[in-house]
């Protein structure tokens, strides 16, 4: 990341603290006399979020920075296109000297002889040696403003450019080729100037930010046979860190920060030119147009009571007794504890061992968190490294969660875990050791301060667990009313049954999470649950080899409905005799809806009268279409004549009475209209 000209100046990563969301934030010291520059290397994807954050300080009294350059965000093609010099790879000596016709020059030729002169050109000269010919370049000088010199480049030992715009050209030709060969790195200078005190030695601090990678958390969780008896456990955590840059950093101060503070790329580097209108003066007077464009059933099973919950479990008990005034401490056999990992290390020892190399400082900065690595840090360039970040003694329970959604007849092995410490973790993976074995792996989520978790490390196949739903509808127990309906209520029982065998002969505290059935509450259940987001947990205390039977029961509320409007007489009868039987109305209601089925039975009729007529008078449509076509084709005899007058009459009976017929229906629709307005007003005054 970092480069310099002077080795006596240079600037050395002094701090780095590491966010979670991609960048970091660099402190650079170095020391300085007089005036000086420091040069830092940067690719050229680093260059805006260095150029946006990039503070420079002179801590002395005097000394300060002049300014700070760059190289410019343009390619080397366009960098040279400002200059006259254009110098190939091949003949670059003799097509540099073409290129500055004209320039001053002091020449050394062989013998050590200095001739001084204005070069005019480069002349090619064939030459004959042993046979063959070649092709001799030669320097065309005009010698001190009087005569014309030919000198052999062969003969020339160094040549001395006069002109002093030709030699920065020349200069900035040669930096801006060798720049370009990094085309992926881009210099920043910083000119320090001493302000009269050139033999004080200052200090100068550089900061600035840039894109790193994300530091990453891991866990240890430590447990021995007396600590699970105490409910606790030793975490340890650690962070992997890697130095992305170009420099080692040896001795720094690390800081690693919790949270997720705003950052974001701002386009800082590359110059920006705002496209301006091209206005022309017209040339033309004339106008144009414009063209406007995401197997347990054999097993005996007992059931768990309610009391059963309410006694104290063994383990329980024997925590107690350990606990009692008076009783010793208890002593970690020799053979147990930590053997395997600390020697003969007890659980306080191996705690404080440690927790000697784990000397974090933290800090607690509101939305973030702050691990100062208090011990130097030393990593190489384009490497990793491990770094102890906490050592604590937290609250810590073997437990077992059973989810059917998960595991259909097992339990997970678990971790409840609670933060009890004054740090707030970052979420990782975690290790699990018990009793000097290792016990699985678990994921710690971001826990704050006070936050408990449960952490599934391994499945339990010692305990098995079954489980079986039924579920019934019960009788209509109420009756309500409702925009023309009747609501028929009744409950829907659902009975679960989990069956669970302990085939250890250890105690075990199994958290059971029955999932949530939307709008069922519990009518029996042998203990009381605790509520998560989408499961009741009921802990339960299993006895070494036993098998119990735990059951749950929910019920909901239901309803059918029934349209009262499609409802015939007889179906209110029969509906209403049961509602006075099962007692879900009083006499004031039966006698509404015995009204109303009274008024929907005149309604009924009313239709069907109403349904007779139009069918009577479809029959008189057609009739008469006929008697049409038969009057059309008899003729003007007697016979014909006499059979006309009978269709007439015929015609003009129907016409009276489809004039009779038009008038009951009115009166129909009408009645019909009226009657329905009359059911809908004695619907409404149903109670709900």
């Amino acid at each position: 990341m970092v480069a310099y000209n002077n080795p006596m100046s240079k600037l050395k990563v002094k701090k780095v603290i590491i966010f979670k969301h991609g960048v970091s934030y660099y402190i650079l010291e170095g020391n300085v006399k007089g005036t000086d520059t420091f040069e830092i290397e940067f690719k050229i994807d680093e260059m805006d979020d260095i150029l946006k954050s990039l503070f420079v300080l002179d801590t002395s009294e005097k000394g300060y920075i002049s300014s700070i350059s760059y190289d410019a965000a343009l390619e080397t093609s366009q960098l040279l296109k400002s200059i006259m010099l254009n110098i190939p790879d091949i003949d670059s000596f003799s097509s540099l000297v073409a290129q500055i016709k004209g320039a001053n020059v002091d020449l050394t030729i062989g013998g050590g002889k200095k001739i001084s002169g204005t070069i005019m050109g480069v002349e090619t000269v064939e030459k004959a040696i042993k046979n063959e010919k070649i092709l001799e370049k030669k320097l065309v000088l005009l010698e001190d403003q009087e005569s014309i010199t030919k000198i052999s480049f062969e003969e020339i030992k160094s040549l001395d450019i006069l002109n002093e715009d030709i030699k920065k050209d020349l200069k900035f030709f040669l930096d801006t080729v060798i720049a370009g060969k990094k085309k992926d790195s881009k210099k920043i200078m910083i000119n320090c100037e001493s302000g009269g005190e050139e033999d004080i030695e200052r200090n100068i601090f550089v900061s600035y930010i840039r894109e790193s990678p994300i530091w990453k958390t891991s866990y240890r969780l430590i447990m021995s046979k007396q600590q699970a008896l105490e409910n606790k456990c030793l975490l340890s955590g650690w962070s992997l860190i890697e130095n992305t840059t170009n420099q080692d950093w040896e001795n720094i101060e690390l800081s690693l920060v919790a949270g997720m503070p705003v950052s974001f790329k701002y386009e800082f580097y590359r110059p920006i030119f705002i496209q301006r209108p091209v206005i022309r003066p017209p040339r033309v007077l004339s106008a144009k147009p414009t063209e406007i464009e995401e197997g347990l059933e054999k097993e005996k099973f007992r059931d768990f009571t309610m009391a059963e919950a309410a006694s104290p479990s063994r383990a329980m008990k024997r925590k107690a007794k350990m606990a009692a005034p008076g009783a010793p401490p208890a002593m970690a056999p020799p053979s147990g504890g930590f053997g395997a990992l600390g020697s003969t290390l007890s659980d306080g020892a191996l705690m404080d061992k440690i927790k000697s190399q784990t000397q974090t400082q933290t800090k607690d900065l509101g939305e973030l968190f702050e691990y100062n690595i208090a011990k130097p840090v030393s990593i190489k360039r384009k490497q990793s490294a491990l770094v102890p970040i906490l050592t604590e003694s937290i609250k810590a329970k073997k437990i077992l969660l059973y989810n059917k959604n998960e595991h259909d007849k097992n339990p997970n092995a678990c971790i409840e875990i609670t933060n009890n410490t004054e740090l707030t973790l970052e979420r990782g993976p975690a290790t699990i050791i018990y009793d000097d074995n290792l016990a699985g792996e678990a994921m710690v989520p971001f826990l704050n301060k006070g936050d408990i978790r449960l952490l599934n490390y391994a499945v339990e196949q010692a305990i098995i667990i079954t489980h079986e739903q039924k579920s019934e509808n019960q009788s209509v127990h109420k009756v309500t009313f409702g925009s023309g309906y009747s609501y028929e209520h009744y409950y829907s029982n659902l009975t679960t049954i989990y069956k669970i065998k302990n085939k250890t002969n250890e105690e075990k505290e199994l958290y059971l999470d029955h999932p949530k059935n939307y709008d069922y509450k519990f009518i029996e259940k042998p203990l009381d649950p605790e509520e998560t987001t989408n499961y009741w947990r009921f802990k339960i205390s299993l006895k070494p080899m036993d098998a119990i039977t735990f059951t749950l029961k929910e019920q909901r509320e239901n309803y059918s409905s029934n349209y009262l409007w499609n409802w015939s007489k007889d179906d209110f009868i029969k509906r209403v005799g049961f509602y006075v039987r099962k007692k879900f109305i009083d006499t004031a209601l039966e006698n509404q809806l015995k009204e109303i089925a009274e008024s929907i039975q005149k309604l009924n009729d009313l239709k069907n009268k109403r349904e007779k007529l139009y069918e009577e008078r479809d029959v008189m449509t057609d009739e008469q279409a006929r008697l049409r076509e038969n009057i059309s084709v008899l003729g003007d005899d007697s016979q014909s004549i006499s059979l006309k007058e009978r269709y007439i009459k015929k015609f003009n009976d129907q016409e009276n009475r489809f004039e009779i017929i038009s008038k009951e229906l009115k009166k129909l629709d009408k009645d019909i209209d009226s009657l329905n307005k009359e059911i809908q007003i004695k619907m409404e005054k149903l109670p709900s």
